[in-house]
C-alpha cells in the first residue's frame, strides 16, 4: 500500500529551533463515509486548494509541525477511506490516532449516522481522555436550509457527546482555520497537562531519592556495628 506523504512546515524560518525544545507528535485522523470532503478539508488547510472532482481515498498521510512556547509538535494527518471495505486500516487508524475529525456533509443527514458509529469505535477502543474529537460539518456552502439542522447536530454534540462542533465549507474556506485551531488547542491542553504530570513526578521522586541515598549508606554503619560486636565477644 502506497503512501503519499506532503509536508507542510508552519514555523517561521527565521527563528532557528532550540536544541532544548521537548519534541513531540501526534496523529490526527480524518474519518467520515465517502464524499464527505475529507480529503478537500486537508488539501484546503495544506495548500489552499479546492478540487471539484472527487477522487475516492484509500490512505493518504500528510504532516506538518506546529510550535508552541517550549515544544515543538509534530502533527500527522491521516486521511481515510470513507469505504467500509477495509475494516482493519479503519480499527489500526483508530488505535494509533491521538485526535480525530469526524466530518459528515452539511446536504446528506445520514452521513452523520456514520460519524455517530465512528464515535462509538473510538470511544470502545481508546481509553477515557487518552483522544480528542472534533466533529465537522462540510459543505455548509450546498445546504441551503441549516439553521435546524445545524442547531440539533451541535445540540448532539456539544451537549450530550461534549466535543467541539464545526460547520465548514472546503470550497470556499469558510471555517477550515476554526477546524484546525480547535485541535491545537486541543494538543495545547493535552501538552500542558502532561508538562503538569511530570512536573509533579519530579517533585514527589526528590524526597524519595534522599531517603534511597540514606539508606544505601546504612548498611555499611550496620556493617561496622556488627564488627565491634564480634570483636568485643571474643573477648
Amino acid at each position: 500500500m502506497l503512501q503519499r506523504i506532503n509536508m507542510k512546515v508552519l514555523i517561521d524560518k527565521a527563528i532557528p529551533m532550540e536544541k532544548d525544545l521537548i519534541k513531540q507528535n501526534f496523529r490526527v485522523v480524518v474519518m467520515g463515509t465517502a464524499g464527505v470532503g475529507k480529503s478537500s478539508i486537508i488539501s484546503k488547510f495544506m495548500n489552499d486548494k479546492f478540487t471539484e472532482s472527487h477522487k475516492e481515498t484509500i490512505e493518504e498521510l500528510h504532516r506538518h509541525r506546529m510550535r508552541f512556547e517550549s515544544v515543538s509538535v509534530e502533527i500527522d494527518i491521516l486521511d481515510t477511506s470513507g469505504s467500509h471495505q477495509f475494516p482493519a486500516m479503519r480499527k489500526l487508524a483508530i488505535a494509533t490516532g491521538d485526535a480525530f475529525l469526524l466530518v459528515f456533509s452539511a446536504n446528506n443527514p445520514e452521513s452523520f449516522e456514520t460519524v455517530k458509529q465512528l464515535r462509538d469505535e473510538i470511544r470502545e477502543q481508546k481509553q477515557k481522555g487518552k483522544y480528542s474529537i472534533v466533529v465537522v460539518a462540510n459543505k455548509t456552502d450546498l445546504d441551503t436550509d441549516d439553521s435546524h439542522s445545524h442547531a440539533v447536530t451541535d445540540s448532539v454534540v456539544c451537549m450530550d457527546w461534549e466535543e467541539k462542533f464545526v460547520t465548514t465549507s472546503a470550497k470556499t474556506g469558510d471555517n477550515i482555520d476554526t477546524v484546525f485551531q480547535a485541535l491545537e488547542d486541543k494538543i495545547r491542553e493535552r501538552i500542558t497537562l502532561e508538562e503538569k504530570r511530570l512536573s509533579f513526578i519530579r517533585r514527589i521522586s526528590m524526597p524519595v531519592m534522599r531517603i534511597a541515598k540514606s539508606e544505601k549508606a546504612a548498611p555499611g554503619f550496620f556493617k561496622s556495628k556488627s564488627r565491634t560486636h564480634s570483636m568485643d565477644n571474643s573477648n
